[in-house]
C-alpha cells in the first residue's frame, strides 16, 4: 500500500498563507482601475457552483472597482472553449476566468490544448472548494471507508463506482483511492451527478465520490450512506462523518475547487489590483456565509500561492491519470 499524500494540497494551501490573506496588494495595485465592465468567463453550462461563487461575489466586486461584472457561461470542450477565450483575450483585466479542477486535469488528459495553462494564464486567486464525501448504497455492507477497502479487496472488480465522466475530479479521487489501497473498483461515467446518485440510490453503482451539498439531503434522508468525507477536515453539513485521513489516509483531498485567472501577459498592477478585492470580497462574512451555505469552502489566497497550488495539482493529476488510464472522450 503507497503512503497518502503528507499534507493536504488544499489544507496547505489554507495555512502557509492563512496570514496573508485579506491584506491588500502593493499601493501600485490601487492605482489601476477598470474603464469597462469586466467579463468573467465560466466554462461551463449555467447553475453550477462556479455561477454560485461569480454570482455571490459579484456586486461587492464591482462596487470597489466601478465597473460591473457580467458572468458569461461558456461551456463545451471539456472547459477549453470558454479557458481558450480568456487565454486569447487582451490582457488588460476586463476578461478572467472562474474555472474547476479541469485546470490542473486537463494538460495530462488531452494530448494537446489551444493554450499552455502556466503561460497563457496566470492565476488571480483561489475561490473556494466544494469537499467531496464517499457515499454507498445503503446494501452494501459496509459502515466506514475500511470496511469499503476490505471489501473491495476482498472482491476485486466487483464494486462499480459511477462519476460525472471520465478525467473529472469526482473520477480520478476515486483512482487516487485505490492507487493508495491498492484495491479494484470499475468506473461507470454519467452525464450528471443527479444520474449518479440516483443510480446509487438503486444500487446500480455502489459507490460514489459526490459533491456534499448534492449528497448530504440524500445521506439526511436515509435514501445514502455516507462513509467519508475526502477533506481536511470534517464538513458541517455532515458533521459525523469522519474524513478520510482519520480513517487511515493522511492528507487525502477530494473535492471541487475554483480558480480566478486573467490572461498569461496582464501587467503586475492589474494582477495584484484584481486580487486584492477579490480576496477582500471573498472573505467579507456576507459572502462567506452565502457560499458556506451552499456547502462552498472560502479558500482566497495570494497569487504566489495559487501558481504553486496549480502546479502541485497539475503533477498530482498527471501521475493518477496515468495510474487510471484516463483519455480524454
Amino acid at each position: 500500500m503507497e503512503t497518502a499524500r503528507p499534507a493536504g494540497l488544499v489544507a496547505g494551501l489554507a495555512a502557509a498563507f492563512a496570514l496573508t490573506i485579506g491584506l491588500a496588494g502593493p499601493a501600485s495595485a490601487q492605482q489601476w482601475a477598470p474603464t469597462q465592465p469586466i467579463r468573467v468567463i465560466i466554462p461551463y453550462a449555467a447553475g453550477g457552483t462556479s455561477d454560485i461563487i461569480a454570482r455571490a461575489m459579484s456586486d461587492q466586486v464591482s462596487q470597489r472597482l466601478g465597473q460591473p461584472l457580467t458572468i458569461e457561461n461558456r461551456g463545451g470542450g471539456a472547459t477549453q472553449i470558454g479557458t481558450s477565450a480568456v487565454a486569447k483575450a487582451a490582457p488588460d483585466g476586463h476578461t478572467i476566468l472562474l474555472v474547476g479542477n479541469t485546470i490542473s486535469i486537463n494538460p495530462s488528459l488531452f494530448k494537446t490544448l489551444p493554450y499552455d495553462t502556466l503561460k497563457d494564464l496566470t492565476p488571480i486567486t483561489y475561490a473556494g472548494v466544494t469537499p467531496h464525501t464517499i457515499v454507498v448504497n445503503n446494501d452494501l455492507p459496509v459502515k466506514n471507508l475500511k470496511e469499503l477497502l476490505d471489501l473491495a479487496k476482498a472482491k476485486p472488480g466487483t464494486i462499480n463506482y459511477g462519476s460525472v465522466g471520465i478525467g473529472t475530479s469526482f473520477h480520478l479521487g476515486t483512482e487516487e483511492l485505490k492507487k493508495l489501497s491498492g484495491t479494484d473498483m470499475v468506473h461507470v461515467p454519467y452525464k450528471g451527478m443527479g444520474q449518479v446518485l440516483t443510480d446509487a440510490i438503486s444500487g446500480n453503482v455502489q459507490m460514489a465520490f459526490a459533491n456534499t451539498p448534492n449528497a448530504a439531503p440524500l445521506v439526511q434522508a436515509g435514501k445514502l450512506r455516507a462513509i467519508a468525507v475526502a477533506h481536511p477536515k470534517r464538513v458541517a453539513q455532515l458533521p459525523e462523518v469522519p474524513t478520510v485521513g482519520e480513517q487511515g489516509f493522511p492528507g487525502f483531498e477530494s473535492n471541487s475547487g475554483f480558480i480566478y485567472f486573467a490572461p498569461g501577459a496582464t501587467p503586475q498592477p492589474v494582477l495584484d489590483r484584481l486580487n486584492a478585492v477579490f480576496v477582500e470580497v471573498l472573505n467579507l462574512p456576507e459572502v462567506k456565509a452565502a457560499l458556506t451555505k451552499q456547502g462552498v469552502e472560502v479558500m482566497a489566497t495570494t497569487r504566489a500561492a495559487t501558481q504553486d497550488f496549480i502546479v502541485k495539482e497539475m503533477k498530482r493529476y498527471a501521475d493518477v491519470v496515468a495510474f487510471s488510464g484516463a483519455k480524454a472522450e
